[in-house]
């Protein structure tokens, strides 16, 4: 959802304006990079946060193949959920959007509707709370704004989309296959514990990723509606 809002925010935005906003993101993204650079004892060639084009860091080929190569694309994932942990706890939790994504995954046509569902309350439970607490004290402006920011910022590059999808697939297959032979690390209390509190930042990011989706459509809906009606062609890429 991050990678996608990015492409259409990069569409119909200027460059400038665009990553002068994500500026924040893009620092915490960068430096998540790094550090995990760091640890595996990959070599750093560059890194430049105030760079404004695209790849603001650059490495050497890690140490360890594909495994490393997910540790490094994915520690902006964490490291932009970090940072909206450790505002939303100096700002006193301004904002808490009620959980209603299930946490158990099945596989049926009927989940998939229930699914689409969940991702339709989110939406309104979002826009919601926007409206009733979002905007009214300077505290959860500033929440919701950085939010948006990290929560955007979370886009991989597009040569990194295969390393996090398949250390994802390999994560997830090799915990279920630990509980089809009857070992569950739900059984331990730091596990439960510990995926308790990884849904709620999870269920956070999602909701504000769905409704930021939902509202760039609807605008790029209306903006290639009134195109059309008025027969304005291109100027898209040019912002």
């Amino acid at each position: 959802m991050s990678f996608g809002i990015k492409k259409l925010w990069s569409k119909y935005l200027k460059s400038k304006v665009l990553k002068t906003f994500l500026f924040p993101g893009t620092v915490v993204h960068d430096l998540s990079h790094a550090l995990l650079c760091l640890v595996t004892g990959t070599t750093i060639k560059d890194l430049n946060i105030f760079k404004q084009e695209d790849g603001g860091l650059q490495y050497d080929k890690p140490k360890v193949p594909i495994l490393f190569d997910f540790f490094i694309a994915t520690a902006p994932i964490f490291g932009c959920a970090s940072a909206i942990v450790l505002i939303s706890l100096v700002l006193g939790n301004p904002i808490r959007v009620d959980e209603t994504l299930s946490k158990e995954v099945t596989f049926s046509i009927k989940a998939v509707f229930d699914y689409a569902k969940d991702f339709l309350d989110v939406i309104w439970l979002t826009l919601n709370e926007f409206r009733d607490r979002g905007f009214r004290t300077i505290s959860s402006t500033i929440f919701i704004i950085t939010s948006i920011i990290f929560t955007v910022s979370m886009a991989p590059h597009k040569g990194d989309i295969k390393y996090i999808v398949l250390g994802f697939l390999i994560i997830g297959s090799g915990l279920f296959g630990l509980e089809l032979i009857g070992i569950s690390l739900l059984g331990n209390k730091w596990w439960d514990n510990t995926l308790d509190s990884t849904w709620i930042i999870t269920t956070y990011v999602i909701s504000i990723l769905l409704t930021v989706l939902f509202i760039t459509t609807i605008i790029v809906g209306i903006i290639k509606a009134f195109k059309l009606v008025f027969g304005i062609r291109g100027g898209g890429d040019d912002g």
